[in-house]
């Protein structure tokens, strides 16, 4: 039975229904616009974090062009919403405004510490952002780039990889920065650039009293300080940088997307401009010269030259906007670029009849070309240890506006065999290991034991894999485009990962029982009691989440080897298409994956500048 309260919000929604369709009542009889076909030079699907760079990168180094950027989701033009407050992340993913709502599959698999018995990873909430700007509008900021090793372990696929060492990619980190640190050294100033649009900042207020026992511990315990995670080196306790201006949230939108929109023109100049049809090929008109933005458009698929039978060359795509479908093609020159993140890319390239021969097949899709799309899923499995703070007088711990709760963190190496890490494991400079430290109840998982989430009542230690062995995969469900994909994350499937986690929390909770932690704070942490590796396994895998980083399923590397895309991001077996955004990484960096995103996408627009310049 539905309660009263229920009733009446849906009574409220159905007169509201009613009085909208009442004032649309005579669309029919509206002037129907003709039909034409809109031309763009590019289109790309998806205004996330890649997109808004890409849309402002070609924007302005290529002359006279124009770009459709389509997005699922609403536009981010609210002014002082609470999108815009670092505290308030937490709040905006899982709304369905916003996020697009995905899960996981539930799994079941042999235990590592007992293999006798099974166990179960239960489907977890995977956070994507729908929204313009993507993951940058909703998610904790913290911009971080990963390791030398990461990238370097790009490059090592082939020599025309070298693109993408870790030279190159700095480069483009660089390129894309404005760090506001205040009086950097000059150390800093090799490793980060003050010029891009993506403003970078260090956290606004003073660490709460109990992070700065946490510090103390840390270096007691010998873990370095570190005053730059994007440095000479990850590993060390400090302070995270955030994707903020001004204590506000900055998102890829705000700087780059903001920056491409403010170019609008016509070419040439003198030639007239035709009504109704303003992207129209042809040199009798002039053309607009400008990104056209549609958001609330859900795409459904790649249009393909029917007429080359022999050839996979791309010409449009397929979208549905405004209560219809929608169709818009590429000039000569052009391309269609999928900007979708791990999850959407691959949906959208196997509804459109690229991916696994067996999925496409089943539900009837046509295949173009079988590639691995979907496979190589790679995301970074979290797990919190929440620890009850008995309230302390001298605490000066507040939540300010522009503070994520996300400001303290960790990086060092795990132990192999579950047990907590030693001196050299801090100074290793390969750090496996991402750990959070805040004030604020940090469980995604929804599960924790603790009773109070009021500030400085809580401790949270979040630990994060930031190297796993193993490897999900997603397929589809459907080939209806409104359906999401089956996601199978497949987490501690390699024995590795389940122990470096349990490494992890083992030294969190050997951290809650240091002084002044266990005796002025009198933390009481849901792991007080003594637990055998059997039972921190049942812990773990109770308690997982997605950090949430997929990435990996439309992999960059030789077709031999897995890939999907080459060096360049086109996509094997077709001409005209490009896959820019994070499901390009073929391993995942060692951190979170915004920033290399942005990267990827500054990287990819001189990439596609050099095609379009040699092209006839």
């Amino acid at each position: 039975m539905l309660s009263e309260l229920k009733m009446k919000e849906l009574n409220d929604d159905a007169e509201i229904r009613n009085l909208w369709l009442e004032g649309i009542h005579n669309l029919d009889q509206r002037q129907t616009p003709k039909k034409n076909k809109d031309f763009y030079d590019f289109i790309i699907v998806g205004a996330g974090t890649a997109g808004c760079v890409l849309a402002r990168e070609l924007i302005y180094n290529i002359p006279n062009i124009n770009i459709l950027v389509l997005e699922a989701g609403p536009p981010d033009i609210q002014v002082n919403d609470i999108m815009r407050s670092p505290c308030a992340f937490p709040s905006i993913i899982r709304t369905i405004e916003t996020d697009w709502g995905y899960f996981t599959e539930d799994q079941t698999m042999p235990s590592t510490v007992n293999p006798t018995k099974d166990v179960l990873n239960r489907g977890i909430h995977c956070a994507r952002g729908k929204v313009v700007g993507g993951c940058s509008t909703v998610n904790a900021m913290i911009y971080m780039r990963g390791q030398k090793a990461d990238y370097d372990l790009w490059a090592a696929q082939g020599p025309e990889y070298e693109i993408w060492n870790y030279d190159h990619c700095l480069e483009a980190f660089k390129a894309t920065e404005n760090n506001t640190r205040k009086n950097p050294d000059e150390e800093f100033k090799k490793y980060h650039g003050f010029n891009g649009l993506l403003y970078v900042q260090d956290k606004q207020n003073d660490f709460d009293d109990i992070l700065k026992d946490v510090i103390k511990i840390a270096k007691n315990l010998g873990i370095p300080y570190n005053n730059d995670f994007n440095g000479v080196r990850q590993n060390g306790i400090g302070e995270y940088q955030h994707t903020m201006k001004d204590g506000k949230r900055f998102s890829l939108a705000d700087g780059y997307l903001t920056d491409a929109l403010k170019k609008v023109r016509t070419y040439p100049p003198s030639k007239p401009f035709e009504l109704g049809s303003p992207h129209r090929l042809g040199d009798d008109v002039a053309k607009f010269v400008a990104v056209n933005v549609k958001c609330f458009s859900h795409m459904l698929n790649i249009i393909w030259d029917e007429e080359k039978k022999d050839e996979n060359v791309a010409i449009g795509v397929k979208y549905f906007y405004n209560g219809r479908v929608h169709e818009s093609f590429i000039a000569p020159k052009g391309e269609v670029i999928i900007c979708g993140g791990a999850i959407n890319s691959a949906q959208i390239l196997m509804l459109s009849g690229i991916g696994p021969k067996n999925n496409l097949e089943e539900n009837n899709i046509k295949v173009r070309k079988e590639l691995p799309v979907g496979r190589n899923l790679l995301d970074h499995p979290g797990c919190s240890i929440i620890a009850k703070v008995v309230p302390n007088s001298t605490s000066t711990s507040r939540m300010d506006y522009s503070s994520s709760g996300l400001e303290l963190g960790m990086f060092y190496k795990g132990d192999i065999n579950g047990k907590i890490p030693s001196q050299k494991h801090f100074l290793d400079e390969r750090p496996d290991i991402q750990c959070y430290a805040s004030t604020n109840i940090l469980d995604p998982a929804g599960r924790s034991n603790a009773k109070s989430g009021k500030s400085n009542d809580t401790l949270t230690f979040m630990s994060i894999l930031n190297i796993p062995l193993s490897v999900g995969y997603l397929e589809l469900r459907s080939s209806n485009p409104f359906i999401h994909p089956r996601i199978f994350l497949n987490y501690y499937e390699k024995p590795e990962d389940l122990y470096l986690m349990m490494s992890s929390l083992k030294l969190s909770r050997e951290m809650l029982k240091q002084p002044p932690l266990s005796t002025v704070w009198g933390v009481e942490s849901d792991v007080d009691k003594e637990m055998s590796d059997e039972d921190w396994e049942k812990y773990i895998r109770k308690k997982s989440f997605s950090s949430p980083h997929p990435c990996g399923t439309v992999k960059m590397a030789p077709e031999s080897q897995g890939g999907c895309v080459n060096h360049r991001l086109q996509v094997y077996g077709t001409k005209n298409l490009r896959v820019v955004d994070a499901s390009i990484f073929p391993t995942i960096p060692a951190g979170n994956i915004n920033a290399p995103t942005a990267m990827v996408a500054w990287k990819a627009s001189r990439l596609i500048e050099e095609d379009y310049k040699n092209k006839s």
